[in-house]
C-alpha cells in the first residue's frame, strides 16, 4: 500500500521532515547533557572549593554521585578547542591540547542518600572526552 496522489506524498514528505528532526534533536541532547553536568563559566561563586562543589552538585541534579568535574570555559571555546583542534586521539576520545581551569569534586563523606559532602580541587589541565560529530558528549578525565 502506496501514498496515492498529492496527499500521500505530502504525508511522506512531512514524515520524514519529522523523523530527520527527532535524529537530530537526539544528537544534539547527548552534547546538551555534556553541557549541563560539566560546562559552569563564568564559575558560580560560592566560596571555597569544598562548599563549590556541594552547591554544584545539588544545582546540576548530581547529588550524592562519586564526583564530577566542572569546566569554566566558554561554550564556543569549549566547541572549537576540544573536538575540532586536532587533539590527541586515544581509543576514540580526543585529549585536549588546551588546558582549561577545572573544579574537580569527590564525594568525601555520604550520610543517607540525600545528604553528601565533596572535596574540591582547582586545577588547570587538559581534558580528555568522547566526541560526536565535532561536539562534546562524555566527559573522561583530565591529565
Amino acid at each position: 500500500m502506496s501514498p496515492k496522489g498529492p496527499h500521500g506524498w505530502i504525508l511522506s514528505l512531512l514524515l520524514l521532515v519529522t523523523v530527520a528532526c527527532l535524529v537530530q534533536h537526539c544528537e544534539g541532547s547527548a552534547y546538551q547533557g555534556f553541557l549541563k553536568r560539566h560546562l559552569d563559566n563564568p564559575k558560580s561563586d560560592f566560596g571555597n572549593s569544598n562548599n563549590y562543589c556541594y552547591q554544584m552538585m545539588r544545582r546540576k541534579g548530581l547529588r550524592c554521585q562519586r564526583g564530577n568535574t566542572f569546566i569554566h570555559t566558554s561554550e564556543a571555546l569549549l566547541k572549537s578547542l576540544v573536538c575540532t583542534s586536532r587533539g590527541r586521539v586515544l581509543q576514540g576520545n580526543v585529549t585536549s591540547k588546551t588546558m582549561f581551569p577545572l573544579t574537580i569534586c569527590k564525594i568525601k563523606r555520604r550520610l543517607r542518600k540525600l545528604w553528601c559532602r565533596y572535596k574540591g580541587k582547582t586545577a588547570i589541565k587538559r581534558i580528555r572526552v568522547t566526541c560526536d560529530k565535532g561536539l562534546p558528549v562524555h566527559f573522561i578525565s583530565h591529565v
